[in-house]
């Protein structure tokens, strides 16, 4: 959760000894951190909608990933933002570290949002 969407500080706490799977807990750390840092730019440059609705995958209160939703990519970039259906198709916990990054727009959209001149 990432309560400086609404307003309030957040910091990211590290606690290795709640992850049931200690080997994977710097991986899911890192990628669940970093999507949830996103969710502050996203707020700041579009909103609620973007940002609580994953980019449109999502409904904005639900949570829920929308029918509409795709399944991860069989290859490539994994939108960091974004929620993928599972169903639909699945990723692995070091193909979704490794593959997903911060898309050029949202890049663009953190360096707009700290007015660099």
């Amino acid at each position: 959760m990432n309560p400086a969407t609404l307003g309030i500080d957040a910091s990211f706490i590290y606690n290795k000894g709640w992850h049931a799977n200690t080997k994977n807990a710097d991986s899911d750390f890192q990628l669940v951190s970093a999507h949830e840092f996103g969710h502050s730019v996203l707020m700041y440059a579009g909103g609620i909608a973007l940002s609580w609705g994953h980019k449109g995958s999502t409904g904005v209160l639900s949570q829920s990933a929308k029918s509409s939703t795709p399944g991860y990519p069989k290859s490539g970039a994994i939108d960091i933002m974004k929620y993928y259906d599972w169903k639909k198709n699945s990723a692995t916990l070091q193909r979704r570290v490794t593959d997903s990054i911060a898309m050029k727009i949202d890049v663009k959209r953190l360096i707009w949002g700290a007015n660099i001149k």
